[in-house]
């Protein structure tokens, strides 16, 4: 008890000020993290594809730094020890969550569709895509329903039929709208004229 009480009054003290910027950065990467683990796709033209550098390990590494080398300087330890701290415990958390996404991503299903197999898939709105902005669709592959963000040049209303015309990122596409098939009027029974 009395280290927690030590640990307050040191967060209130002369440190409060370096604690509060190592806070602020450990909140801003838990953030980063939560929205990039959540809203998949949103932020994918910001992302450095599935490597070391991918949204979700530099997330991971900033909250981790953050938050450790704020709990550091609460411990007592000097500004520039801390963020050392910090730096450490946020780089082999930024190595275990690139690793663990790595390890999630083999696992997904061995019918997972490549981008070169979207292009030319048919499917439906979701969520209605303005001109040049984001929306979503859902297309079929393999059996599996698929949900990915789309964007096109003019705005689909949502339940508009599209094909995807190209691919942008793992988890968007580019589409277009399925121009409706002209009625014909049936063709005469043979023998009728």
């Amino acid at each position: 008890m009395d280290g927690v009480m030590n640990w307050i009054e040191r967060l209130l003290d002369g440190s409060m000020f370096a604690g509060g910027i190592f806070l602020v950065i450990g909140i801003v990467g838990g953030v980063l993290l939560l929205v990039s683990l959540l809203l998949d796709g949103i932020f994918d033209a910001f992302d450095f594809g599935d490597g070391p550098l991918s949204l979700t390990t530099i997330a991971a590494f900033t909250a981790i730094f953050g938050f450790t080398a704020f709990a550091s300087v609460g411990a007592g330890m000097s500004t520039p020890v801390a963020a050392v701290v910090g730096a450490l415990a946020g780089l082999l958390g930024g190595i275990a969550a690139w690793w663990l996404s790595r390890f999630i991503r083999s696992a997904e299903s061995t019918t997972a569709v490549s981008g070169s197999d979207l292009v030319g898939a048919e499917g439906a709105v979701v969520l209605a895509i303005p001109a040049g902005g984001l929306g979503e669709v859902a297309v079929i592959r393999n059996g599996e329903r698929i949900s990915l963000s789309a964007t096109a040049e003019e705005p689909i209303a949502r339940g508009a039929a599209v094909r995807v015309v190209r691919t942008i990122t793992s988890t968007s596409v580019g589409v277009e709208p399925i121009a409706a098939a002209p009625a014909t009027a049936p063709e005469p029974a043979p023998g009728t004229n």
